[in-house]
């Protein structure tokens, strides 16, 4: 009968220590696109761009990212859209969120680089689907919000 005991005994901590909760990982940044809304502060005042594609794409170690918006136009009176990437920005990741942030970088649009529009003290983050950010390009703050498109 005691050795019946002490079996099932065995039995019952074995079954409880496979449970244990193991901290889970870090989230892993995926190349994703995203639609959302790009604002701009011209003048006092903000500029809505709308329904603006977003691609972020991670570096193959995961520690760094790029974002390029597509199609943006920056003021009201600007005649074309155009792509405009932004290079360098850090990744920081827990098990919640992938955390973004740059404080000086030089954004490429129109084939070359464009210093007049440095990109400084980006902040944001990828939260599920979600992904938004804040920056100054230039004298202009800037931001986006928007949903993943998966």
């Amino acid at each position: 009968m005691k050795t019946k005991f002490f079996l099932a005994a065995a039995m019952a901590t074995l079954i409880f220590s496979c449970g244990e909760n193991t901290p889970e990982a870090p989230l892993v940044p995926e190349e994703s696109d995203y639609t959302g809304t790009v604002t701009v502060i011209y003048q006092g005042s903000p500029f809505n761009n709308e329904n603006i594609s977003v691609n972020f794409s991670p570096s193959d170690e995961g520690k760094t990212a790029s974002i390029t918006l597509h199609q943006i136009r920056f003021v009201p009176q600007m005649p074309v859209t155009i792509d405009v990437t932004i290079l360098g920005i850090a990744l920081q990741s827990s098990k919640e969120k992938i955390i973004l942030s740059c404080e000086r970088t030089i954004p490429l649009a129109m084939g070359g680089e464009y210093p007049r529009y440095t990109v400084t003290d980006l902040k944001g983050e990828i939260v599920g689907k979600s992904l938004s950010f804040s920056l100054n390009f230039g004298d202009y703050p800037t931001s986006f919000s928007g949903q993943g498109n998966r």
